[in-house]
């Protein structure tokens, strides 16, 4: 069979390939999961799976069925040539074969791989492939065979294997070279030996012009050390993970107080985890402080890079709260230097012309918490005048705030408002609260659907067109920005800290409870992040539990996200990284940061009570 195929297309026009693994031999899960993605390739297990070359044709049969297009792998449990012309007869368009350690085992699986005169595969007419009509003449071009580096002994000749005529590339498996070099149990996107074993494979891969594959949870590190050819994860941990995660999400629904059925606790197990999730806070907020120390100026200024206002404004708040305040004041200074004139108490991108007040209120958070009480003062007057006298809201842009109407922006209120509540100002900072109270007051049904648009004089938007992705939350739907909830929640409970008013805290509350019911990926979405903020701010005024939890399991994902390189990436709104505005990286790395140390000063002080 002649496939031309994803992985085909991605090694021809030289873009990267991505896929997964399959090992619970179920051509159903196949199916389902194939039906509803578009993988570049497939990869049937038959190393780690009680698969036999007969199931691997009815999965070949399954995957081809749902998607014709993605490039059937099969990973062989040996060398022996019967698994390798079994595969090939089935109509697998390509081989990982493991442990190979020398170029002499190299060739010899290509010379069974190949037909003549590349190689000395056998062909019959009663094979599968010859159902698509197989043609011997041009089989070969499309043929896949990765040997797979796996072992101290393959690295140290991954030149000579990588260079056999035949080999399409190598796949690295970092699980059993971490076992075979005595590094397992390393934090390998850290550990230099592991750093050196990746760069050896990709020279080696570029020198020949071949691919570079690896199978790994660590996608985005791979991706950006320059494989070409990437397995993300296996249908068995994509079940128990996943699966399991969103089933245990609905028993915790169901099995709250007052229900027949309450989940057992077990101390012993809890403090376990907590010691496991307090040191894994602590190794990421160490990594990310690194980052920083690299790349701010040595002469005592701003970033190295070239970088607006947005590149420093949560990254102030996060100094302040992990105890740098060295660094809040010296970026405080080269903000006031580089950013604010006579004529603009903070010069600002373009991209925040409709949500003016924002970056301002960051910066006037900061400032009052490093007490550089003369900025603070400066960047909350700012924020106070764009305010709406009748809604309390904070008008989007300098157009709406000299009209006294036009749009109200949702993000900015609810920043202005923490912002005001931490400087002080208790009038400005309860009529930003009542403007909020009224807009969850509003909602024609909140159980589906969230609208956070607002117009003065109309009111609230509920038909907002094109900015409907992000400025309505639909429950049921994915990708949601619940990073808005985040922000409501923090802003009210500000409020009830500076006015001791209960309907304050009761309103974040309720909304923080619906939000964690109906929203769909609440925890595995990034723009969620905001609600970790919420989660250790409602911990810190009701003390319960459960709010801590949340947190962890926010975090959890935060930290998960962590590059090679210390900072933190955001695959829904940037799908590279890095990404092409180098100022993005800090903005979103001290947010998640700073959520991060706030779960892990929670945990640590739980422990001591």
């Amino acid at each position: 069979m002649e496939y031309v195929t994803r992985l085909h297309r991605c090694l021809d026009e030289s873009r990267v390939a991505c896929g997964m693994f399959f090992g619970l031999n179920s051509p159903a899960l196949i199916e389902l999961v194939l039906n509803g993605t578009e993988m570049d390739f497939v990869g049937i297990d038959l190393q780690h799976a009680p698969i036999s070359s007969g199931d691997s044709a009815h999965l070949l049969r399954a995957l081809q069925a749902a998607d014709p297009a993605v490039t059937p792998l099969v990973r062989l449990p040996s060398h022996d040539v019967y698994w390798i012309q079994q595969s090939l007869d089935a109509g697998y368009a390509g081989l990982i074969v493991p442990l190979v350690e020398s170029a002499e085992q190299a060739e010899r699986l290509v010379q069974s791989s190949y037909f003549p005169p590349d190689g000395a595969r056998s062909t019959a007419g009663s094979i599968r492939a010859s159902m698509y009509g197989i043609d011997v003449s041009t089989a070969n071009q499309r043929m896949i065979l990765l040997p797979q580096i796996e072992s101290a002994r393959g690295l140290e000749r991954v030149e000579e294997i990588v260079a056999v005529e035949g080999v399409t590339g190598v796949l690295l498996g970092p699980g059993d070279l971490s076992l075979s070099c005595g590094w397992h149990g390393k934090d390998l996107w850290t550990y230099q030996p592991f750093l050196d074993a990746v760069r050896r494979v990709l020279a080696a891969c570029h020198e020949h012009n071949k691919a570079a594959a690896i199978l790994i949870g660590a996608f985005q590190q791979a991706r950006e050390a320059g494989f070409n050819i990437i397995g993300f994860g296996g249908d068995a941990p994509e079940v128990r993970v996943n699966m399991a995660a969103k089933i245990n999400e609905k028993l915790k629904q169901l099995r709250q107080p007052g229900a027949v059925l309450t989940a057992p606790s077990n101390a012993q197990t809890d403090a376990t985890a907590n010691r496991q999730r307090i040191e894994a806070y602590r190794t990421s907020i160490n990594r990310f402080d690194q980052f920083i120390q690299q790349h701010l100026d040595d002469d005592g200024g701003g970033w190295r890079q070239s970088a607006s206002a947005d590149g420093y404004f949560s990254l102030i708040p996060y100094a302040n709260y992990v105890g740098r305040r060295d660094w809040a004041l010296r970026l405080l200074r080269h903000v006031q230097r580089r950013f604010v004139t006579n004529d603009a108490p903070l010069k600002q991108n373009a991209n925040r012309d409709q949500m003016i007040t924002y970056v301002p209120s960051w910066f006037a958070w900061g400032a009052c918490d490093a007490e550089a009480f003369d900025l603070s003062t400066l960047w909350l007057d700012c924020v106070c005048s764009f305010q709406d006298i009748g809604s309390g809201g904070f008008f989007a842009g300098v157009k709406q705030r000299d009209s006294n109407q036009g749009p109200i922006d949702f993000d900015s209120t609810a920043m202005a408002t923490i912002a005001l509540a931490r400087g002080g100002r208790v009038a400005p900072c309860v009529n930003g609260a009542e403007y909020l109270l009224r807009l969850c007051q509003a909602q024609p049904n909140a159980a589906e659907q969230f609208f956070t648009a607002w117009s003065e004089p109309v009111g609230l938007v509920t038909q907002p067109g094109n900015g409907a992705q992000t400025t309505v939350l639909r429950w049921a739907e994915p990708r949601q920005h619940y990073y808005k909830v985040g922000l409501l929640v923090v802003a009210l409970a500000h409020v009830y800290g500076i006015t001791g008013e209960r309907k304050y805290l009761d309103a974040a509350i309720t909304m923080y409870e619906d939000t964690i019911t109906r929203a769909s990926d609440l925890w595995t979405n990034t723009i969620s992040h905001k609600m970790c903020w919420a989660a250790t701010t409602l911990f810190a005024m009701t003390h319960e539990t459960k709010y801590i939890e949340h947190g962890c399991r926010f975090a959890d994902h935060l930290i998960s996200l962590q590059q090679s390189d210390g900072a933190y990436a955001y695959p829904e709104l940037l799908p590279t990284y890095p990404p092409e505005r180098w100022e993005v990286i800090p903005n979103i790395g001290a947010q998640f940061a700073l959520w991060i140390a706030r779960v892990l000063k929670t945990l640590e002080a739980a422990r001591t009570v």
